[in-house]
């Protein structure tokens, strides 16, 4: 910043008969400018540390800069008739608008934070300002439904799939394989699966896939539907399960007293390894870690209710 200074001269007299003191300003300049001069901008970036990820979308904030001119020697601001550059160049897939200064784009490869001098320049002059820029790597993209990837319905009855969970970035879109039957429809903004089914479907696997700006993902799901609703499940019933870590496990099968048409889920997410038929309720696979005794809800269901039990599952 540039010092004013005035000059001043001192007056001294009798005013009235009385001593008084007076202070007159008789003229004032800025050091060093002369009328209509331009200086180089300034520039600073309010968050001059900048993250990005590989594969998204990214855009920093504006820079401030500005400049001063002087005329008649007053000094004003002014932030027009200003472009910026940068040096080095920016990571592939990254750009600076040299109208604006705003560093966006989609960056493709991972890169450790390194300054990067971001110039402003007008007809006074450059000033400039470094920014540190690094690229990170997006999360791995995953989809699942936890333990309730399966829907059971009979034909003209509303039935619905529990929404997917993604992972690892925002969905920007859903799509599944093979067509759903009639009736049935996707939502592909949120991955939703429901409607009222126009035929019989025996069980049937289709495959989900949820697209993020970082990859894509698959998740599986089971539907069935009746011809007609069948009796809703009643007194299901399952023993503990106790499997051992890196050896093979089967499951018993659970049992109701009554109910037909089922579709069973398990909740929360069985330990690594294991997995539950969403036809039969049995558990099988092989543990891969121990995994501390947790209470499990075993639920089975049809188109006309539900019955559900609490097991523990311990993996030794």
């Amino acid at each position: 910043m540039r010092v004013w200074k005035g000059k001043w001269k001192v007056l001294r007299g009798l005013v009235a008969g009385l001593g008084l003191m007076t202070a007159v300003q008789v003229g004032c300049h800025h050091h060093g400018a002369d009328d209509n001069a331009v200086e180089a901008p300034q520039v600073t970036y309010l968050t001059p540390a900048m993250l990005a990820t590989a594969g998204q979308p990214f855009t920093s904030v504006a820079p401030v800069a500005k400049a001063y001119v002087h005329y008649l020697g007053v000094g004003t601001i002014i932030t027009t008739g200003i472009t910026f550059s940068v040096s080095p160049g920016l990571p592939a897939g990254l750009a600076l608008d040299p109208a604006t200064g705003v560093i966006s784009g989609t960056p493709q490869a991972v890169a450790d934070p390194a300054p990067y001098v971001v110039a402003a320049a007008n007809q006074g002059g450059r000033g400039t300002f470094t920014v540190q820029l690094g690229i990170q790597a997006a999360s791995p993209v995953a989809v699942s439904y936890g333990g309730a990837g399966a829907a059971a319905g009979a034909v003209g009855a509303f039935m619905a799939l529990a929404p997917p969970v993604v992972q690892g970035g925002t969905a920007a879109g859903f799509g599944v394989s093979p067509a759903l039957p009639a009736g049935l429809t996707l939502a592909a903004g949120t991955g939703l699966v429901s409607g009222q089914p126009t035929g019989v479907l025996a069980p049937t696997t289709f495959t989900l896939t949820v697209t993020t700006p970082s990859g894509s993902a698959n998740a599986p799901f089971t539907l069935l539907v009746a011809a007609a609703p069948s009796p809703a499940p009643v007194g299901l019933a399952c023993p503990d399960l106790v499997a051992a870590s890196g050896q093979p496990f089967t499951g018993p099968l659970p049992a109701v007293a009554s109910g037909t048409d089922l579709v069973y889920t398990l909740t929360p997410a069985l330990p690594d390894g294991l997995a539950l038929d969403p036809l039969t309720g049995q558990v099988t696979g092989t543990p891969t870690a121990p995994s501390a005794q947790a209470p499990y809800a075993l639920t089975a269901s049809n188109a006309l209710g539900a019955a559900q039990t609490t097991i523990q599952v311990t993996v030794d």
